[in-house]
C-alpha cells in the first residue's frame, strides 16, 4: 500500500479492530498512510486482518473492560510504531432484550464492554495523547443512544452514555488546553457481523433473510443498510486535520434515521 495519504505519520489504535466498523476503519487508515494497531479479543481474526494489511498494521490482544489490558495495548502500540495520535473506541456488543427479558447480568455485561470500555479507552488515550503532540479520539455511539427501542434498554443506555462521555472528555481536554479532539459517530443499521446476528435471529423466528433486512432498511429514509466503509469514512473525517475545529460532536451515519 502507498505510504502517502492524509494520515501519513499517524499512529492509530482501534479497539474492536478485528471486525465490523473497526476493521473497515483499520483498512481505510492504512490506505491513507497510517500505522494501525488492531486491539481485540478475536485473536485469530485480528491477527489475520493485520497480516493482510501489511507491515503498517499490528494486532494486539485487548480486553476493553480491563485498564491493565488497555495500558498494555498502548505500550505495545507505541513500542512498535511510536507515539499514538489517534484512538478509536469501536469495541461493542448488542444483545436485544426487553426490560422484562433482560437480566442484571446481561445489562451489566453490555455496559461493561460498551461504556466502561469506552471510558477506559478515553482515559488511557488522553494520557497518551497529551504526552505527545495531541491528536483525536473517536468513539462509536449509536442512533439507539439518541432514540431508543423497546428491545434495547441495555444497548441504548450504554450508547447514550458514550455520547455524553464523549462530550465530557472533549470539554475536559479543551479546558486543560490539550490538543485533543474527542468526537463520536452515531451509526444506524450498518451491515456488520452484529447485524448478521440480528438477521439470523429473525430467520430463526420464521422470517426470511430478505424480510429481516427490509425491516432494518425501512427505518432509514435512504431505505437500505449502511456499509461498514461508510461509517469508517466518518471516523477518518473526525480523526483528520479537516475536522480540526470539531470536538464534542455527534456525527450521525444513519441514512436519515435521526432526521
Amino acid at each position: 500500500m502507498s505510504e502517502g495519504g492524509r494520515f501519513t505519520g499517524k499512529v492509530v489504535l482501534i479497539s474492536g479492530g478485528a471486525s465490523g466498523i473497526g476493521a473497515a476503519a483499520a483498512a481505510l487508515f492504512v490506505a491513507e498512510g497510517a500505522r494501525v494497531v488492531l486491539g481485540d479479543l478475536q485473536i485469530e481474526k485480528g491477527a489475520a486482518l493485520a497480516a493482510s494489511l501489511g507491515e503498517r498494521a499490528l494486532f494486539v490482544s485487548l480486553d476493553v473492560t480491563s485498564e491493565a489490558s488497555w495500558r498494555a495495548a498502548v505500550a505495545q502500540s507505541q513500542a512498535k510504531f511510536g507515539p499514538l495520535t489517534t484512538v478509536v473506541n469501536s469495541a461493542g456488543i448488542s444483545v436485544p432484550a426487553s426490560i422484562e427479558d433482560e437480566t442484571l447480568e446481561g445489562f451489566r455485561r453490555t455496559l461493561s464492554i460498551n461504556l466502561d470500555g469506552t471510558f477506559l479507552g478515553c482515559k488511557v488515550a488522553v494520557e497518551a495523547l497529551k504526552s505527545g503532540k495531541g491528536g483525536a479520539i473517536v468513539n462509536i455511539a449509536s442512533t439507539l443512544g439518541a432514540r431508543s427501542g423497546a428491545i434495547f434498554p441495555a444497548y441504548s443506555a450504554s450508547k447514550g452514555g458514550v455520547r455524553l462521555l464523549t462530550r465530557s472528555v472533549a470539554l475536559h481536554c479543551a479546558a486543560r488546553g490539550y490538543d485533543i479532539r474527542v468526537n463520536a459517530i452515531l451509526p444506524g443499521a450498518i451491515h456488520t457481523e452484529m447485524v448478521e446476528g440480528y438477521i439470523a435471529a429473525g430467520q430463526a423466528a420464521g422470517a426470511t433473510r430478505e424480510q429481516v433486512i427490509e425491516g432494518f432498511a425501512s427505518g432509514h429514509p435512504l431505505k437500505r443498510l449502511g456499509r461498514p466503509q461508510e461509517a469508517a469514512a466518518a471516523i477518518l473525517f473526525l480523526a483528520s486535520d479537516e475536522a480540526a475545529f470539531i470536538t464534542g460532536a455527534d456525527l450521525p451515519v444513519d441514512g436519515g434515521f435521526l432526521a
